[in-house]
Order: structure tokens, then C-alpha cells, then sequence
């Protein structure tokens, strides 16, 4: 039936106008010398006039293709570049004919399938590992609120104690201080020094409970960058005089007024004046300041102490990080402070930083992206 010459008509128009088969005439030396409409759609104009060797894609350069086209009629799966700049494989045939080759080629349908397997296969994956990084998400949030509660629980219940062997230790001191021996006051007071350390660390505590648990509020008021400052100032200057420090104030001189909250602000004020301070000898200069940059406010807290290693930079404000710098007197550090001052930075929108570098001191610096208060 198919030799009928109208069928046979029909059945070459369709292969050459519209049927999804690349028809491509190949002459003597294989260059392709015509080439149906199919075959010009899938790999370009330009297929027409090089030699199909060149529009292989041969990985591993093994290829005979003078040879495959010498085969006849077997079924070959050949890469091609493709006009969409992909590579595709087709099932060619070659056949003899009086002016050449003719290669027909369709696309591979197995590997299609291969493909389509292999892509379902992946999407099945990434699902179950979808599924599984969300339970452990979901459990890390979980012990994460736990680690929190214990803490915070913690901490509260050693506060109370720890007050009172600070308050009845004070009164000892100051009441029956003249009737003790010089060994003995230095004892008590090696005591109230370790119920200080021991205060501070469980305050730190709390306030980091209470930040990663997500209950940090920020009471945002009126505040220019002087009045921020003076509220830690004089703090700031009793800390660096126990240890001979000379603290050096150069506030910004302005009067525009921000919305933030100053005691927050204060509190990482002090701590990187604190951290300065550890880091500092007796003699030495640390400078507090302020300026603005467009509309940032800037504070920086700079020392004259060892620096900073970039390796050691990157640890500074995680919490329990630590350096391998060792504070001037021997004093101790959870390595919580900073950490607590980049969570209350963040809080605000900003950002916090460390600039230094070993023999040359350091200069922490936290931005507030805090635009001017708007007046009524």
C-alpha cells in the first residue's frame, strides 16, 4: 500500500515539512549539503555546509563518524550541539543514495525516558531531605528553647545567693574589717571579687536567654548620640580608672534626635569599653566616640592594646568565643559580651564590626542605620 505513488507522496511530504525527523544530505567528504526544515529548526542555519563530524559532541574523541556513516542502515546514538545551545542525543540511520548519504535521525526516546527517570528519581531526593532538614530544624528550634529556659531558669536561681554572699561579705568587710588580719580582708575580698565575676556571668546569661528566645523588646525613645553616650559615661570612666586607664570622650556634637533604645545602646557602650579596658595596661589611652556617616550613626571604642588576629576577628562576636589574646591582669570572660552587644546592634538594624591588627590596638565600631527623628 505504501508504494502507491500518492501515498508515497504524502508520506515524503510529511517527513520533510513536518514530521519532528532531521533529514540531512551528506556528500562525499560528509559535509551536509541539504537539510529539511526539522533539521534546520534543531541545530541552525549554519548545519548546512560543515561536516556532521563537527556537530557531534565526542567526549572522548573516539569517535569514527566516516566510519558509522560507511555502516548502513544500524541504528546510531549521536550527540549533537543543538540551536538551543544544549546538546541532544538522536538515533541516526544512514542509507547509500546516488548523490551521497542520507542520515535520518530522531530523537533518542530512551534516553529521554533515562532522563525523565532520573529526574523524578532527584525530585524524590530532594523531597525526602526537604522533609528531614525540616524535622531537624524543627528539633534544633526545639532544644534551642530548652537550652534557653534552662538557662534563664539558671541563671535567676544562682542570682539570689549570689547576692547575698556579696551583701553579707560588703557588710564584714566595712563592720569588722579593722579587727581582721591583712590575710584575712585579702581573702574576703578575693571572695566578693569571684561573687562579682560570678554576678556578671549569670547576668550575661540572662540577657542572652532573653535575646535568642526572642523576647528582646526594645523600648525605643527620644535620644541624640551625646545623651546616649553620657548615660555610660561615667561608668565607662570608673572601670578604666580601677586599672590606671585614661578614657577619652569625643562625642559628636549635634542635636539630631533618634528613636532608640538608649539603655540598650549603653549597655554594648559599656561592654566594648570593658573589653578595651582587659585588653589595655595601665598608662594607656581609650578613646569613646561618635560620629555620623550620611544617616548611620557610627560609635567606636578604640585601644592602644596587642590587637586582634583576622583569625581570631572571626570569632569575636559569637557567643563563648574567644581569642588568643590574654587580658592584662588575668581577668575572666565568658566571651558573651560581645556577643550580646551584636544581637542588641542587629536589634536596632545595624551592625557591628572590629577593625585591627596585631601591634596597633583596635577599634570597635557599631553602625545604627537610625534616621533623624522626624519633628512635628
Amino acid at each position: 500500500m505504501f508504494d502507491r505513488p500518492d501515498i508515497a507522496k504524502a508520506l515524503q511530504t510529511y517527513v520533510l515539512d513536518t514530521a519532528p525527523v532531521m533529514a540531512l544530505l551528506l556528500d562525499a567528504e560528509d559535509r551536509v549539503v541539504d537539510a529539511n526544515d526539522h533539521a534546520r529548526r534543531v541545530l541552525g542555519a549554519g548545519a548546512v555546509g560543515r561536516p556532521l563530524a563537527e556537530q557531534i559532541v565526542d567526549f572522548h574523541h573516539t569517535l569514527d563518524v566516516p566510519a558509522i556513516i560507511r555502516q548502513g542502515d544500524t541504528v546510531h546514538r549521536l550527540t549533537l550541539n543543538t540551536a538551543a545551545g544544549r546538546p541532544e542525543t538522536f538515533g541516526f540511520r544512514f542509507f547509500s543514495v546516488s548523490v551521497g548519504t542520507l542520515a535520518l535521525a530522531s530523537l533518542d526516546f530512551q534516553e529521554q525516558v533515562e532522563l525523565r527517570e532520573q529526574v523524578l528519581a532527584l525530585n524524590r531526593e530532594l523531597n525526602n531531605l526537604t522533609r528531614q532538614l525540616y524535622q531537624a530544624n524543627a528539633e534544633l528550634r526545639e532544644l534551642n528553647q530548652l537550652k534557653n529556659q534552662f538557662l534563664g531558669m539558671a541563671a535567676h536561681d544562682l542570682r539570689k545567693p549570689i547576692g547575698l554572699i556579696m551583701t553579707y561579705g560588703g557588710f564584714v568587710l566595712d563592720e569588722a574589717g579593722a579587727q581582721l588580719s591583712g590575710e584575712h580582708r585579702e581573702y574576703l575580698q578575693t571572695c566578693l571579687r569571684a561573687a562579682r565575676g560570678m554576678k556578671q556571668l549569670i547576668d550575661d546569661f540572662l540577657d542572652l536567654a532573653v535575646i535568642e528566645s526572642g523576647q528582646l523588646r526594645l523600648n525605643l525613645a527620644s535620644a541624640t548620640a551625646r545623651e546616649i553616650i553620657a548615660g555610660a559615661e561615667p561608668v565607662a570612666r570608673l572601670v578604666a580608672a580601677k586599672k590606671g586607664i585614661t578614657l577619652l570622650v569625643e562625642e559628636v556634637d549635634d542635636t539630631r534626635r533618634l528613636r532608640v533604645d538608649a539603655s540598650k545602646l549603653q549597655q554594648v557602650l559599656l561592654n566594648l569599653v570593658g573589653n578595651a579596658v582587659e585588653h589595655s595596661v595601665s598608662g594607656q589611652r581609650v578613646w569613646l566616640t561618635s560620629r555620623w556617616e550620611g544617616q548611620n550613626l557610627v560609635f567606636a571604642v578604640r585601644d592602644e592594646g596587642p590587637g586582634i588576629t583576622p583569625e581570631d576577628q572571626s570569632r569575636l562576636f559569637t557567643a563563648f568565643g574567644r581569642t588568643g589574646q590574654r587580658k592584662t591582669a588575668g581577668e575572666r570572660s565568658t566571651g558573651l559580651g560581645l556577643a550580646i552587644a551584636r544581637l542588641v546592634v542587629e536589634a536596632h538594624g545595624g551592625r557591628i564590626w572590629v577593625e585591627s591588627r596585631p601591634g596597633h590596638g583596635a577599634t570597635f565600631l557599631f553602625s545604627l542605620p537610625t534616621k533623624e527623628e522626624e519633628k512635628p
